[in-house]
């Protein structure tokens, strides 16, 4: 089968901070409109959601350098997350490796969708109007797009696949791999920004996804309608909401009790296990 062809939108100057993995993304149209970067690839995943809630509330965003405009950019897909995802500057010797690290991406999607109880997301190889074939199309559920933080967690989770996690079928397997990766970090030294987000992520993401319904609205709207566009850029994401400082109190503290509660049951089921 021909791979898809994802027609390329014009490269800005951003002012972004720096990303080790060196990983960008861009949301990509339905079909309906042609298969169409809508907007540039970034390094910073702040700007995917600040795009969504322009899309959503017909109006326009503008922040370091980044800018989408409802009606004028290629349309966001809010019926299905279509994120498109590369590596800047992939060498043709790289693309092997990093195959296989957008497998580890899916991995780690398909654990947490499970959990979730939505349709597992897809991967496919495309290929760009600009004859570019280093690019990946990511297609999932449009619930990943009901929050900023639901946002930030899928392109997290994709980022992730750099890291060597091991394969995992449960939420506890899980969180030892990633306690693994810290503790490589740890004994190393070499780690980036997403040692920083993991190590307060780790335990919290599964409880966002299955708490979803009593942390954010039903309403698409409300949940990225509480902050303006620059409180939102900076602290919208997984990483915020996780140390319970997103722009919602009340979502923190909603996430700090169930986190609390969690741990007390962990705790108590650990101590059980040492009793036998």
């Amino acid at each position: 089968m021909a791979k898809e062809v994802v027609v390329r939108f014009e490269q800005a100057n951003l002012s972004e901070i720096y990303q080790p993995t060196q990983m960008q993304f861009s949301f990509v149209t339905a079909p309906k409109h042609g298969t169409k970067q809508c907007h540039p690839l970034v390094l910073c995943r702040d700007f995917l959601h600040d795009a969504v809630k322009a899309e959503i509330t017909k109006s326009e965003c503008g922040i370091y350098g980044f800018s989408y405009k409802q009606g004028t950019n290629p349309p966001i897909d809010t019926r299905k997350m279509r994120m498109l995802v590369t590596k800047k500057g992939l060498k043709t010797s790289e693309l092997k490796t990093f195959t296989e690290k957008m497998k580890c991406s899916l991995m780690l999607l398909n654990l947490y969708e499970d959990l979730a109880g939505w349709t597992r997301s897809k991967i496919f190889k495309v290929k760009t109007d600009k004859d570019i074939d280093n690019m990946w199309l990511f297609l999932g559920s449009s619930a990943w797009l009901k929050a900023p933080s639901l946002v930030s967690m899928y392109t997290f989770l994709i980022r992730l696949g750099d890291k060597d996690i091991g394969e995992c079928k449960t939420t506890k397997e899980l969180i030892k791999e990633f306690d693994k990766v810290l503790d490589t970090f740890y004994k190393t030294g070499k780690g980036d920004n997403d040692i920083k987000y993991l190590s307060i992520c780790k335990d919290k993401m599964h409880l966002v996804l299955k708490h979803r319904n009593d942390l954010f609205a039903n309403n698409l709207r409300k949940n990225y309608m509480n902050c303006n566009l620059n409180t939102l850029h900076n602290n919208g994401g997984i990483y915020r909401l996780c140390s319970f400082s997103s722009p919602d109190k009340t979502l923190n503290d909603k996430l700090r009790n169930l986190h609390q509660t969690w741990l007390k049951k962990e705790t108590k089921s650990d101590s059980k296990r040492g009793k036998k």
